[in-house]
């Protein structure tokens, strides 16, 4: 059964009932979905609606330098677990610009509504100034795209979009509005807000599942995406006695420190992470799509294991793995269902769960001792990553930091040393679009008010979006950021090294001095060049009553943890 509840537009000074358009019927509706902020750029298709926003209070809009960043700004609010984050843009150019992050999101997984101007309806198809086929342009990039054409069908299609973008396997969905059907007469009102309950695990389908677990000899549990109750996950590991292993740049699912846990797969795993994978005779799949990275491009998990996939959308099953046991189901819940089934099963083979402990606890401690950062001799005149990742799990150990890593060379330090108990406090892009990291994280910061956002990004990806370093300023949003700055495109660098020859082209960069950029537009900016001083630095920028730059100035060549080679391209 549906979940239901009715909200409106907080509005002052808005336009009269006979006055009211479709752009205000676009806002009331945002408002009874409960929507509180909106990021955009203003462009001509949507003055309408920027106007309506203006005229109400319960919906913040905030402009940013580039609809790129209002895309991944609505990533991050969604993503933090604020209300469902909305992005704006004009049509054409606008849109295009906002491509990249509607693509992130969909590849992600990520809730959001993604609204676009279009041209009046009476000038389509005369290639009019700035036109664009949106639907067909955003169909391949995100869940649902729909054109609205009639001011009285906008609570049915916008408020259809936002129970798409939050139901079953989360994504963007793209809404269309020309600019005729903002500006027309609107006599229709809101719908009520309803949201679906996920779907439930099949009893037949559970039990077939936990006599195969039952039986194992050597099982392990892939977390991914889909699965976010770290209670339950935990709860069929020590039912079954298995370990636990995330998808790439999913470590956050459960706490580090736990004992069933054995690290992250995907780009920097350690061995022992993937080698329990590949000797598994029994794996249990929870919200996993089995990505690329995270098998070794599918190589990883063994055809012999009989295999357990659980994901809410129906299409992930057998779409890399024919499963064994395929269930259509929260991943929450299939895991309680699989942990209370299993006890009665267990109870007669007490020596099989013994032999199972022990190997756990084995394969924990050997990822305890893979996993302990490394200590090096302090180093002067630039930042070691060693030092970063230490000053890094300060700041994971400190209640009320939230952690948000783009993409960076510093990457594969943080998935093999960085251990994250807190729930909810770090967060990564596994999209692999550059320069999320900073506006996912103002996002996040004005989701959760009451903590402290710190994003990890590099140079490369920091420059892409310095710009709306202004908008943080200006908006008096509290962002940390830390720049591993390596003058470089770190990733290619590496490649470049290892599969051309050390043939370097259009990999380093002459970065200005970033703290200086900072103070520049009135944040706060402090550069680093010596391990000594790191954590002073970013102790400095936490205290900090709004944003921060912390300049961590590398060598040009430092780049990934010892013995790690970068994956080729093929």
């Amino acid at each position: 059964m549906p979940e239901s509840s009715s909200g409106s537009a907080s509005s002052s000074g808005s336009a009269s009932s006979s006055g009211r358009t479709g752009a205000d019927l676009v806002v009331e509706c945002l408002a009874a979905e409960g929507v509180t902020h909106v990021f955009g750029l203003p462009g001509t298709t949507i003055m309408d609606l920027i106007d309506s926003l203006a005229r109400q209070d319960g919906i913040r809009y905030l402009s940013t330098r580039h609809e790129q960043v209002a895309g991944f700004m609505a990533d991050g609010f969604s993503r933090a677990g604020g209300p469902l984050g909305v992005c704006l843009a004009s049509r054409g150019p606008g849109a295009a610009n906002l491509a990249i992050a509607v693509q992130n999101a969909y590849d992600e997984s990520i809730p959001m509504l993604v609204l676009i101007g279009q041209v009046p309806s009476a000038i389509v198809e005369r290639r009019s100034f700035e036109e664009m086929d949106v639907v067909a342009a955003f169909r391949p990039l995100c869940k649902r795209v729909v054109e609205v054409h009639r001011p009285e069908r906008v609570p049915e299609l916008v408020q259809r979009a936002v129970r798409t973008a939050v139901t079953g396997r989360p994504g963007p969905v793209v809404v269309s509005l020309p600019l005729d059907v903002l500006q027309a007469p609107a006599a229709a009102a809101a719908a009520p807000r309803v949201r679906f309950h996920a779907p439930a695990p099949d009893p037949g389908g559970i039990a077939e599942a936990a006599r195969l677990l039952a039986a194992a000899e050597r099982p392990a549990i892939i977390v991914g995406g889909g699965a976010r109750d770290a209670t339950a996950l935990l709860g069929l590991a020590e039912a079954a006695a298995a370990p636990i292993v995330s998808t790439w740049l999913r470590k956050n699912a459960v706490p580090n420190g736990h004992p069933a846990f054995c690290g992250p797969l995907g780009y920097g795993a350690h061995d022992v992470s993937e080698r329990l994978v590949r000797e598994a005779d029994v794996i249990v799949a929870l919200g996993c799509r089995f990505s690329e990275f995270t098998t070794r491009r599918w190589t990883l998990v063994p055809g012999s294991a009989q295999l357990v996939h659980v994901d809410v959308d129906p299409d992930e099953l057998g779409r890399v793995h024919l499963p064994r046991v395929g269930l259509v189901s929260d991943a929450a819940a299939a895991a309680r269902a699989l942990a209370a089934a299993l006890p009665p099963l267990l109870a007669d083979d007490l020596e099989r769960a013994e032999r199972r402990g022990n190997r756990r606890a084995a394969l924990r401690k050997e990822y305890e001792n893979a996993a302990a950062p490394p200590s090096t001799p302090p180093r002067s005149g630039t930042v070691s990553s060693a030092a970063l990742v230490h000053a890094v799990q300060e700041l994971a150990d400190r209640d009320g930091i939230v952690l948000v890593q783009d993409v960076h060379t510093f990457g594969p330090w943080v998935a093999r040393h960085l251990a994250v108990e807190r729930p909810a406090s770090y967060y990564a892009s596994a999209g692999g679009a550059m320069a999320w990291g900073f506006p996912a994280a103002m996002g996040m910061a004005l989701a959760r008010p009451d903590q402290r956002v710190v994003a990890i990004s590099g140079d490369g990806s920091f420059w892409m979006v310095a710009q709306d370093l202004e908008t943080c300023v200006r908006e008096r949003i509290p962002v940390v950021n830390l720049i591993v700055n390596n003058f470089a495109y770190g990733n290619t660098r590496d490649r470049q090294r290892t599969a051309h020859g050390g043939r370097y082209h259009g990999v380093f960069l002459d970065n200005p001095d970033f703290a200086a950029y900072a103070r520049l537009l009135g944040a706060h900016g402090v550069r680093v060049t010596d391990d000594a001083d790191l954590r002073a630095a970013i102790a400095e920028a936490i205290a900090q009553p709004g944003p921060s730059v912390v300049d961590v100035v590398q060598d040009p060549m430092e780049g990934l943890p010892p013995g790690l080679t970068p994956p080729a391209a093929r």
